[in-house]
């Protein structure tokens, strides 16, 4: 028998409740019935639900009225912020004037993500700007700080999100020190989590959500909480919801491992000259030692090689050029918090000085200084039947990593342990209908969990067609990219644009730019031409642009409507077997006597196109066309797992059947607009 907290779900989700007569059009949904109903069970219980529930099933609804209407304190986390504020902005308000439940709610981000108001005075007080560039957004910046109630930089008009500037104010946690701020009561991070605390549901995001479960790890039991001094603090919950949950592993993968940087050195390095600078007496000697610090940092970074993108880092033994030039950076660094713990006088000038106040800036510095040589050390001695530790570069970019090889231990001797609800759902949790892959990867595997999978319920097969075009090089041959990249172009002729190109490396892209930039009739948006959310936003805006994408655009990317008609896929996206995450992952599946490729590599690649095909259809009266350019989809044996895995629509191989797709959609929606 259903408990109450179903029956009230049921009312309100059924055709003729409260959300029916709410919201004009509104359709009632068996398959979101389904998951509210099965998510209220788990509220009641309460235990873990995992839901695989398909693209316009309307799965936000589906677990925010149940949440909502069992008084429990909830915490949605998101795949991104720009998901969180879509739930602020509009899912979480249409429930509350639909629902007419009291209920309150919050948005937590994590510390950078808010102005510092004791940072924002220094630096009024002598703006430094690391570019040139960014020194016109200063006016903006004033007029925020003196007007924002919340300290969220996205709602400073004018600068962008991402602005490395946002870095000299905002409020991370190895600057913070609120025994000596004289800001504490003007403090937007301590306001948001004091509204955090007292709000019914909390919306935050799986980067925030991750780091506080780390952060807790290493504290200890009775030493998290609000008892943690810096990094990232939630409230504690009566459940919680993971949307987008098949991002759940790598969000957890980063912050159970560790990151550093040249760019953190260079930072270090920079923060302690200027604050020497300024103290004067006895803070004189730091400056060459900082100098020194940055050099021997550069040349150690530069020592992990000359490899692109994601590589093995080299053995970090003495003998090694590597392995010298990181005990020559261990050795620069205990220099530099030797003489910040000891040799540093505290300074005779007040807080509210223009200058730095040596005695306020001395402990941030060196708890920034042991910060980086624990995570330094913590890579160089990674244990690689656990962990592995690998280097990336971008350009001058360089980061040093080491991360779990499996998290799910992890998470589930951290999480799935609590007494309360949890529901993890996404569009694509299954291989073949089967939840076990999932559950493995993310600890879930020999606990009680109750599954459920909602299919799609739009028209692909009236609606939508699967092209692969004959006649194209295999992925590996290296006439691919130009192949690709001109088949790429004639199937842009048929759909008249209105298309997303996702790319599985910078390889492709890079071919399929060169060909398509200048000969297209359309307006071509390029990732690394603009952040990530400008794109995206020209690109919806616009009914018959191109955009062209690696990783970050094959998930969250929502785009209903004739904006997006055709989604080109260069490649089945397996992981490269040399990136060094997965090699490591490959070789403990192969140690235990398993086949990585059948039991991680594979499913993993399924996955993977079924977020990228999922970027079609949005909506019921969506329609367009699949390309995918890698024939393996149709000669290899293990393609018809891939194709298995994708919605019921009809496959082509002829490129003409394309343009009459185009045709007859095209000419439809003209008779509309004539009516």
């Amino acid at each position: 028998m259903p408990g109450d907290l179903a029956r009230k779900v049921g009312v309100s989700l059924s055709p003729g409740g409260p959300i029916a007569r709410a919201m004009p059009g509104f359709e009632s949904r068996p398959g979101q019935l389904r998951m509210a109903l099965a998510w209220a069970e788990a509220l009641e219980t309460p235990r873990v639900l995992i839901a695989e529930a398909a693209t316009g099933i309307g799965k936000t609804l589906a677990y925010l009225v149940p949440a909502i209407l069992s008084g429990r304190k909830t915490i949605v986390s998101t795949g991104t912020r720009t998901l969180q504020q879509q739930l602020m902005d509009n899912d979480i308000p249409l429930v509350r004037d639909i629902l007419q439940y009291p209920f309150s709610c919050a948005v937590l981000k994590g510390r950078g993500n808010y102005l510092c108001m004791r940072r924002w005075k220094r630096f009024r007080a002598e703006p430094l700007f690391e570019f040139a560039r960014e020194a016109g957004y200063f006016p903006a910046m004033q007029a925020f700080a003196e007007t924002t109630r919340t300290g969220d930089v996205s709602e400073c008009v004018g600068v962008p999100e991402d602005a490395r500037v946002w870095g000299e104010v905002n409020a991370r946690s190895e600057m913070c020190d609120a025994s000596t701020c004289g800001e504490t009561e003007r403090c937007h991070l301590a306001a948001a989590r004091r509204r955090a605390a007292d709000a019914d549901v909390v919306v935050v995001n799986h980067h925030l959500f991750f780091a506080d479960l780390s952060l807790r790890e290493r504290l200890g039991p009775g030493r998290g909480g609000d008892e943690g001094r810096f990094g990232e603090v939630l409230p504690r919950a009566d459940a919680v919801v993971f949307d987008e949950a098949h991002g759940v592993e790598e969000t957890a993968s980063v912050f159970f491992g560790v990151t550093v940087s040249l760019g953190r050195a260079r930072e270090l390095a920079r923060d302690i000259k200027r604050t020497a600078a300024k103290a004067g007496d006895g803070w004189g000697a730091l400056l060459p030692m900082a100098e020194q610090f940055r050099l021997v940092a550069e040349s150690a970074f530069d020592a992990v090689g000359d490899g692109e993108a994601r590589f093995a880092l080299p053995a970090p033994s003495v003998g090694t050029p590597f392995g010298r030039k990181a005990s020559a950076l261990l050795r620069a660094g205990e220099e530099l918090a030797l003489s910040l713990s000891d040799g540093v006088p505290g300074g005779e000038r007040g807080p509210d000085a223009a200058g730095a106040d040596p005695g306020t800036d001395r402990d941030p510095l060196l708890r920034r200084v042991r910060s980086f040589l624990d995570d330094l050390g913590s890579i160089l001695s990674s244990d690689s039947a656990s962990a592995v530790a690998w280097a990336e570069r971008r350009g001058a970019s360089v980061s040093l990593h080491r991360t779990p090889v499996e998290v799910s231990p992890v998470l589930s001797g951290t999480l799935w342990g609590e007494p309360i609800p949890f529901l993890l759902t996404s569009a694509t949790l299954s291989v073949s209908g089967d939840l076990s892959y999932f559950r493995e990867r993310v600890g879930l595997a020999r606990v009680d969990a109750r599954e459920l999978i909602v299919d799609n319920e739009f028209d692909f097969a009236g609606r939508a067609l699967f092209y692969v075009p004959q006649g194209l090089p295999d992925p590996s041959d290296s006439a691919f990219p130009a192949a690709a990249a001109a088949e790429t172009r004639e199937i842009l002729s048929c759909s008249g644009g209105g298309a997303l190109v996702l790319c599985t490396s910078y390889r492709t892209l890079s071919a399929l730019t060169e060909v398509l930039r200048g000969t297209l009739p359309h307006i071509l948006y390029v990732q690394g031409d603009a952040p990530r959310a400008h794109l995206l936003r020209a690109f919806r805006e616009g009914e018959d642009t191109v955009l062209i994408g690696t990783g970050t655009f094959w998930e969250g990317v929502d785009v209903p409507g004739a904006s997006l008609r055709c989604v080109v896929i260069d490649k089945l996206p397996f992981a490269s077997p040399s990136d060094p995450v997965t090699s490591a992952r490959i070789r403990a599946l192969r140690d235990r006597g398993a086949d990585p490729f059948m039991e991680y590599q594979l499913p993993e690649a399924v996955l993977s196109l079924r977020q990228g095909v999922g970027r079609l259809l949005r909506r019921g009266d969506d329609y367009g066309v699949v390309a995918l350019l890698d024939r393996r989809v149709s000669t290899r044996g293990y393609g018809e797992l891939f194709r298995a895995n994708l919605p019921p629509a009809r496959w082509t191989d002829d490129r003409t059947e394309v343009a009459a797709f185009f045709r007859r959609f095209h000419g439809e929606k003209g008779k509309e607009e004539k009516g």
